[in-house]
């Protein structure tokens, strides 16, 4: 039987002199960020981005909606606008 063959192989462990591990070197943080934004990777960094999620009348949020629809604003930019306005009064 071809599989019954079980001898032990002879590794001789005991003199690894001559075993060196592969000494890698990191690449530079800007070359990293170069291949990140080519290559579509995420950025590790931290965002300033957030979210926000509101409940309410749907007339007002249809009002809001509107609102940004009818001056080609995204929602965030509406807000920093209606926001700005308030506080100068």
């Amino acid at each position: 039987m071809a599989g019954d063959d079980r001898t032990a192989l002879n590794m001789d462990f005991d003199n690894l002199s001559d075993f060196e591990p592969k000494v890698t070197t990191k690449p530079q943080e800007s070359v990293k960020r170069n291949v990140d934004s080519v290559s579509g990777f995420p950025s590790r960094e931290p965002s300033e981005d957030g979210q926000l999620n509101m409940k309410g009348r749907q007339a007002v949020l249809n009002r809001f909606k509107a609102m940004c629809k009818d001056d080609r604003r995204s929602y965030v930019d509406m807000l920093e606008i209606l926001m700005d306005r308030f506080e100068t009064g």
